[in-house]
Order: structure tokens, then C-alpha cells, then sequence
């Protein structure tokens, strides 16, 4: 049963504005065939080189498709020691990994580039931000990563530096047995904050009640009222007590104490698999697998505030505690070579327990008052992922009755057609996030809460995403003297529906004594304290931020056909579009007003033109691309020069076209949702020389293009140095532009006298501008760089392969350079995240064929994630700084 009930009515609005069944875009990849990424293959290298073969697999599968991109393999990923999808994307060009969860692409940020599993579009579980966290998927359910920089017409049209696209292990061809299990840690996380979570559900029954009883008011006067009226002869007293009882019934073991010694890092991953012949050409399958981890970080941070960074600053103890457990299934059967069906399941689930104390001076409180200022935070959200996928890929080749029936159709025997089915639902449940102020009194060193309306408060929170994505597609080759034109079509569709709820509870303790209020949160809000009648606490529902629910649905239709026609051995001409129709509606959503009063204004504002609550759009999005192929150039043994040209969006989601605030947990800032943002158009231009030489070398260089209209950029809204909000603004335009150049070398032996050493690397230099208008706003800078990009982003590694096989390890760097992080107002200047310099070790021993050990060092170095902004008095403000430390991990593994 919902602990938070969706307003009927605002749900009628909602569907009936925008439409009676819907769909989000999902689609199959063009270029994808199970069987490219067969073991046979790739464990023939392995004897040569483990690490070796791992980096130049990423160009294996990129030669044959029409469209720049970049892969990696489960092989790949796994020797090179990477656990996750994220670590090993940091390798692939132009790449960033922010927090070892998302990825920029091109020096963008995380809204411009997608991410879907199976080619189908998946609900995110993180609460702030569209894109999957890429942490949460283990190497061990991967097959490949695709990472498509330049947009074709199979493509969701929603692309702006690149697009993602994780494809999962189908039923394994032969026995499989893995098990492998590993621990580590952090060395400034030994000991951290923690707290006893009694949170149980997103918001306590009694609570839930009360707001219904008494219509969203549970003021003291208003329960008195309300009881009277329903002739219960309550008396002042008694109504105390009512509302008393309902702060009684909030999770109160908020009281945070330091841990005496955190655990290690846990990490358990199990897979089973087979497959069964079962008559003439019919093979079965089905895979289980399982990942289990759990790990204590410490992120310690320091704000400084930008007007007076000396006076009013604050030092915050933060530990956070993760806890993952991801499950997986696949049954699948095939028919020779023309048939396959699949069905996948997916469970995936994150939870995070969050404490912080914060400790530092406001514009009330002054080092000079001898005060200081105390803010005591506690959290646990629960994240959920849970997904279904059915697929099928079909070919008419061997029906021989078909073409006896009729000659005219002998021309379909090399006809292929998929499809593809996903039912995904994201749940995100926030049981308890408690807030309180206090302060401390430097000289006594008496510390209290602090007596104000809302010194404490309880937020509680449920997200539902539901996502159903569905489509098809076929290729047919056709030959015609000397050139081969394959044509494609194909349609994707998918719908979205988003429930946001939130309330909160606020504990007043306005004219309190301070030995009412002496201490913490814990002492404070214990039973003693709390369950006297003499202390005189109020009880309040509601936030300073406006609604804070609301309500969404999307829908998106897609049609689309391509044409790749090879006029010879050496030039290849693709061109496609790309048809889609997006229909979107979000209304906000008053949990405490039974009036109607707030359904009503919803329904007036539905009324205006220009609004953006709830439309419809549709657009056609082309590309072209020209490939031309030869042997010989610069030594090559084989080398492609590719140009394209695109036309794609970037569109707002949900989230962000909402005007609640939300906290993003990753850098624990206020964001509010702008319900006037709109999509950004964007031009692409792509121009990629590629070298293939017969060791495994190569060598690429590209240039790139963007022309964005009105891109969305993240800026701060007008507001005191203690009161930070970001919000989304439409700017005017935008472009980036810049060069890509990786490459993979094996250092010959007669040069270091070693044999096995390698070294590969790219890097991305560009820049970019965005031009906003300042006329209605405070902006500082009408002229600056795209929020999020940098201007160069590099990535080295140094790799070893011992001749034998036996060892194999790998010395990775990686850097960005400083990005936007929000815009600037008022003379404040933009703020920017400064360059990460990230130094990684992997090592990994191979004693036996099913055996192995492997060693990881994060971030060597201790780079600290630092953001920086220059003042309107000329100063340059490091206004947050958060603590990485060094991580290190051991893992042993054995398969069959």
C-alpha cells in the first residue's frame, strides 16, 4: 500500500492534458550482434597479453559501424581490473568520471550525455540527476559498452556529447561457475560519524492520519478546532498532547557519535550459467548472478561563503555508508543462426546513511560574537532499480519454402529483423532526512539547539518512476552490381510516469530554556525531553520553498530509417532521419491543501498560452556520414576517414522542469526546478581519421562541432551568501568546439630491454560559449564558457603483460580542466570545479587459468574535489572543498 496518495484529480489533469496511453524513446543498436563478442576470439590473445589485448579491443567493433564510436568488452573491463562500468569508461577518449558514478563526454556534463541498457531508455535512480549512476552495474552482468559520439537515425534524437549504452551478458554458450570476493578501504575513512536509523517508512502512520484528519494543519488551535467540531470536547490541554504524540511518533534516533572503528570494504560477486542443446540447431540457457558490497567513506567539507569568506565559513564531518546489492537473470534460446529470444531481469539497489555536523559562522554569528553556529544532518535514502527486457533478433535466411512459393521474394532471405521490450520502475524512498540548528558558545563551550520556529525539521520522501520502452527495427541488404545498400527502418517508443512526494515536519522551539535545549539533537529530542508537557514544542507541516510534490508524465513516439550504401571497397555513404514526437505534462502538487484551491490555479495556468506544464512537440532529426576506408597510409594496415553531419536535442528532464527544491546529495546543495526551461537544439559536425596498424597499434584523431540553441545552463538564483539555491535558465546559444586525439603504442622491448610494456592514452582539447541574456535576470557574465565543460580532459596509461600471461598491471592518470560549476550573480564572478588529478594502480596475478588476484590504489595522489569563485570585490574564494583520500582494494577471484 502508497504511503503517499496521488491527487486523483491533479492525475486526471495530467493524463488528460497529455495523453491516454504514452511512451519514453528506446531503440536496438544498429551495430550490435551477440555474437561479435564471443569468448573464442578473445581468449586466443590472451596468451600474448592480457592488458594489451584490453586496450586495443576498444577499436575492434568501431571499424564496421557507419558512426564514430567507442567500445570496451567485458574482457576488457575485467582484466583491466575494473569492478564497475565506471572505472573502466575513464579510459575510452574524451571521458571524465565525476564521484566514480558519472560520465562527461567531451568535456560536457552529465546532461548531455544518455545512458541505456540493452538500447532501451531506463529510469535513473539517483535523486538528482537523469543519468544512471554507472557504479551501480558490475562488470560481472556486462557483455560491452558502446559510447556513440556522433548521432545516426537509430539513435534516440536526445544526444548531445554522446550517448551510453550498456548491453548485458545474454546466456552463457558453456559452463560458467565465478565467484570472487574482496575487500578494501580509505584511508581517511578509519572512523567517521554514525547514528542508529529507526526509520522503517517514508512517513509514520500517525503522522499520515493527522494530516488527513485535520485537512494538512496540525497547529495546536487547529486540532483543538477540529476535535471540538466533531463533538469530541477536547480540551486545550488535550490538544497539546494530540500534537505532542505526533512528534512522539517522528524517528528520533538521530543522535550521532563517533564510530570507533569503521568496516573494511565488502564485495561479494557470484555468477552461474549453462546452456543445453535440446533438439536439431536448438540451444537453452539461463545465467543467475549476484553482487553484494558495502562501504564507509568519509567526505569532509569546508564552504566558504563568497561576500566574507574570513567571517562566515563552515567546517562540516560527514560519513556516509553505502550499502549495494545488485541481481541478475537471463534465460534465452536460439535457433541455429537465424533466431534468438531473450528475457533479462534486473534488481538493483543502493542504500545510502548519511550524518554530518557542521560547524562554522553566519552572518548572526560572528567570530567576534563568540558564537558559533552547529547544524546537525542525518539521512538514509533508499535507491531501487528493478527491470525487465525481452528481445529477439530474427533472420529469414533458410526458409527455402517462402522463396519456393514465390521468386519475387528470394531478395528477403538477408533480411534481419529485432525488436526489443523493457519495463523498468525506479523507486527512491527517503524515510527520515532530519535537519536541526544549534549553536555553541566559545567561551563556556555550552552548546544547544537553538530556540526558532523551525530549529528542527523531518523531511520524508518517495520518488516512483515507472518507464515502459518498446520497438523494432529491420535491415535488409541489397545488391546491385558493385555496391551494397543496406536500408533500415525501425520505430521506439516509451512512456514515463513520476510520482515526487515529500512533506515536512517542523519542530518549533521558540521560548524554550536552554537547559531544555542543552546538547544535540538526541538528547533533545529524546522521550524525557520531548514527552514533558512542560516544554513547551510546536508542531508545524510545511517547508519555506513552496510546493514541494509534483506529479509527471512523458511520452515519446520515434520513426526512423537509414540508408548505408558501400560504392566500393572504399567509400561508404550513410544517411538517416529521425521522426519523434514528445509529449510532456507536470503539475505541482499541494499535499497540504484540501481546499482545491492549488488543483484550480493548476488548471488557470493550463490555461496560458506560453506555459510549459504541459505540451507537445515533434521534429524531424537528420544525419549523414561519409566514410572513406584504405591500406597504407603513415604504415597502416588499415585506416578510415570519416565526416558527419546531425541534428539532435538535449531536453530538461522531469526534475528539472519542476519547481520543487530538491537537495543533490552529492555536494549537498538547494536546486529548484524551472518550469519554463526549455530543450536545446543542437548542429553537430564530426570529422575522425582513424589508424589500424597490424600489432594491435592506432591511432585516432577527431574534430568536433556543436552549435546549441538555447542550451540550459545551471546558475544560482539571486539570494544571501547563507542561502545558496541553483536553478535552470535558457540561454540565448551556445557552441563547442574542439580536437580528440588517443592512441595505443607497444613500447618495444630492444628500447627497455622489458618485454610487455604499452602505453595508451587520448585527450580532448576544446572550448566553447554561451551567450545569456541578463536583461531579467542577475547573471554576471552575459558572454562565458557552457556550464560543466572543460577545456581539455586527458587520460594516460601505462600497461604491463608479462610474456607468460602470469601478471598484467596498469598505471592510470587522468585530469580535467576547470569547468563551470554554477553561474555567477550579482558581480560574483562564475564558479568553477577545479582540475581532478586522478592516479590509479591495478595490478593483477594469474597463478592458474581460473584463478586470480588483483590489487587497486585510488587516487594516489589525495587530490581534493575543490571549487573556486572570484568575488565582486576581485578575490578568488575557494568556496567548497571535500576530501577524497586514498582508496585501495583486494579482490581474488575463480571461474570455470
Amino acid at each position: 500500500m502508497k504511503l503517499f496518495k496521488r491527487s486523483r484529480l491533479s492525475q486526471a489533469i495530467l493524463l488528460g492534458t497529455v495523453f491516454g496511453s504514452g511512451t519514453v524513446l528506446a531503440q536496438q543498436d544498429e551495430g550490435y550482434k551477440p555474437e561479435i563478442a564471443a569468448p573464442g576470439p578473445i581468449e586466443e590473445v590472451v596468451v600474448t597479453g592480457r592488458l594489451k589485448s584490453v586496450a586495443a579491443s576498444i577499436v575492434d567493433e568501431r571499424i564496421e559501424i557507419p558512426f564514430s564510436a567507442d567500445f570496451l568488452g567485458f574482457e576488457a573491463i575485467a582484466r583491466a581490473g575494473d569492478s564497475t562500468i565506471a572505472g573502466a569508461l575513464r579510459r575510452l577518449p574524451g571521458l571524465t568520471l565525476i564521484d566514480n558514478k558519472f560520465v562527461y563526454i567531451r568535456g560536457l556534463g552529465e546532461r548531455y550525455s544518455s545512458v541505456t541498457v540493452n538500447g532501451a531508455v531506463v529510469p535513473s535512480p539517483d535523486l538528482a540527476r537523469s543519468v544512471i549512476p554507472l557504479d551501480l552495474f558490475p562488470t560481472s552482468i556486462v557483455e560491452s559498452i558502446k559510447v556513440q559520439k556522433a548521432f545516426g537515425s537509430s539513435t534516440p534524437a536526445n544526444f548531445g556529447g554522446g550517448a551510453i549504452d550498456v548491453r548485458t551478458k545474454t546466456f552463457p554458450k558453456a559452463p560458467l561457475i565465478s565467484f570472487s570476493v574482496g575487500t578494501g578501504g580509505n584511508n581517511i575513512s578509519h572512523k567517521g560519524l554514525e547514528y542508529n536509523d529507526s526509520s522503517i517508512k517514508p512517513l509514520p502512520d500517525e503522522i499520515a492520519g493527522a494530516i488527513a484528519r485535520y485537512q494538512g494543519d496540525i497547529s495546536q488551535s487547529n486540532i483543538f478546532n477540529t476535535e471540538n467540531d466533531a463533538g469530541n470536547n477536547t480540551t486545550a490541554q488535550q490538544a497539546e498532547q494530540i500534537q505532542r504524540n505526533l512528534m512522539l511518533a517522528l524517528p528520533r534516533k538521530i543522535g550521532m557519535g563517533e564510530s570507533l572503528d569503521n568496516k573494511p570494504d565488502t564485495d561479494y560477486k557470484l555468477a552461474l550459467g549453462n546452456s543445453w542443446d535440446v533438439g536439431y540447431q536448438w540451444l537453452v540457457g539461463g545465467s543467475l548472478s549476484a553482487s553484494i558490497g558495502e562501504k564507509f567513506r568519509n567526505k569532509d567539507q569546508m564552504k566558504r561563503e563568497i561576500g566574507n569568506p574570513d567571517e562566515r565559513f563552515s567546517d562540516i564531518r560527514r560519513t556516509t555508508e553505502e550499502e549495494r546489492e545488485t541481481y541478475s537473470a537471463t534465460l534465452g534460446a536460439e535457433y541455429g543462426n537465424t533466431h534468438a529470444v531473450g528475457l533479462s531481469y534486473f534488481d538493483i539497489q543502493h542504500d545510502v546513511k548519511d550524518a554530518s555536523i557542521s560547524r562554522g559562522f553566519d552572518s548572526n554569528n560572528t567570530p567576534a560574537d563568540g558564537r558559533q553556529i552547529i547544524g546537525y544532518q542525518t539521512r538514509t535514502e533508499e535507491r531501487a532499480l528493478e527491470m525487465y527486457q525481452l528481445t529477439g533478433e530474427h533472420s529469414f535466411e533458410g526458409l527455402e519454402y517462402l522463396y519456393n512459393w514465390s521468386e519475387h521474394l528470394a531478395f528477403l532471405e538477408p533480411l534481419r529483423f529485432s525488436w526489443f521490450y523493457s519495463d523498468a520502475q525506479v523507486t527512491t524512498d527517503v524515510p527520515n532526512q532530519t535537519n536541526y540548528n544549534g549553536s555553541t558558545n566559545l567561551a563556556t563551550g555550552f552548546t544547544q539547539i537553538s530556540p526558532a520556529p523551525a530549529a528542527g525539521q523531518h523531511t520524508f520522501l518517495e520518488l516512483e518512476d515507472e518507464e515502459e520502452s518498446w520497438g523494432g527495427s529491420f535491415e535488409l541488404p541489397v545488391y546491385l552490381d558493385q555496391t551494397e545498400v543496406t536500408v533500415k527502418a525501425g520505430y521506439a517508443a516509451s512512456e514515463k510516469f513520476r510520482e515526487y512526494y515529500q512533506y515536512t515536519f517542523n519542530v518549533s522551539t521558540t521560548g524554550l530554556s536552554s537547559s531544555v535545549l542543552a546538547g544535540g539533537p538526541g538528547r533533545v529530542m529524546s522521550d524525557s525531553v520531548l514527552g514533558d508537557l512542560d516544554n513547551n514544542f510546536k508542531a508545524s507541516l510545511g517547508s519555506n520553498f513552496g510546493t514541494e510534490s509534483y506529479v509527471a508524465a512523458r511520452k515519446l513516439n520515434a520513426y526512423f530509417g537509414e540508408m548505408d550504401v558501400r560504392l566500393s571497397e572504399k567509400w561508404r555513404v550513410t544517411v538517416g532521419s529521425r521522426w519523434e514526437e514528445y509529449k510532456q505534462a507536470l503539475l505541482t502538487v499541494d499535499l497540504l491543501d484540501f481546499s482545491g484551491a492549488a488543483v484550480q490555479a493548476q488548471i488557470q495556468a493550463l490555461q496560458d498560452p506560453n506555459q510549459r506544464f504541459a505540451f507537445i512537440e515533434d521534429d524531424w532529426y537528420h544525419s549523414a556520414a561519409l566514410t572513406f576506408s584504405d591500406y597504407g597510409l603513415f604504415g597502416s594496415e588499415e585506416y578510415q576517414l570519416r565526416a558527419s553531419y546531425a541534428q539532435t536535442v538535449v531536453r530538461p528532464d522531469l526534475r528539472e522542469t519542476a519547481q520543487v527544491v530538491y537537495i543533490d546529495p552529492q555536494i549537498n546543495q538547494r536546486v529548484r526546478g524551472n518550469p519554463f526551461v526549455e530543450k536545446s537544439d543542437i548542429d553537430h559536425l564530426d570529422l575522425r581519421a582513424e589508424f589500424f596498424y597490424e600489432n594491435g597499434d592506432n591511432f585516432t584523431v577527431s574534430l568536433f562541432y556543436k552549435d546549441i540553441s538555447a542550451p540550459i545552463e545551471t546558475v544560482r538564483q539571486p539570494g544571501s551568501d547563507d542561502n545558496v539555491v541553483l536553478t535552470y535558465e535558457n540561454a540565448k546559444s551556445g557552441d563547442i568546439y574542439g580536437v580528440e586525439v588517443e592512441g595505443l603504442l607497444t613500447v618495444p622491448a630492444d628500447l627497455i630491454g622489458i618485454d610487455g610494456f604499452f602505453v595508451s592514452g587520448n585527450m580532448a582539447l576544446s572550448d566553447s560559449e554561451v551567450e545569456i541574456d541578463t536583461t531579467n535576470n542577475v547573471l554576471t557574465n552575459e558572454t562565458r564558457r557552457l556550464t560543466g565543460h572543460s577545456e581539455y580532459v586527458m587520460n594516460a596509461q601505462l600497461g604491463y603483460d608479462s610474456p607468460g600471461g602470469i601478471h598484467s598491471a596498469s598505471l592510470i592518470y587522468n585530469v580535467f580542466g576547470e569547468r563551470i560549476y554554477f553561474a555567477g550573480v550579482a558581480g560574483n564572478d562564475d564558479a568553477f570545479e577545479q582540475p581532478f588529478h586522478s592516479l590509479d594502480l591495478t595490478y593483477t596475478f594469474y597463478p592458474t587459468e581460473t584463478l586470480s588476484f588483483s590489487l587497486k590504489v585510488q587516487n594516489i595522489l589525495e587530490e581534493e574535489r575543490e571549487f573556486e569563485q572570484k568575488n565582486s570585490s576581485g578575490r578568488n574564494v575557494t568556496i567548497l572543498e571535500q576530501e577524497v583520500g586514498r582508496s585501495w582494494g583486494l579482490s581474488a577471484k575463480w571461474s570455470y
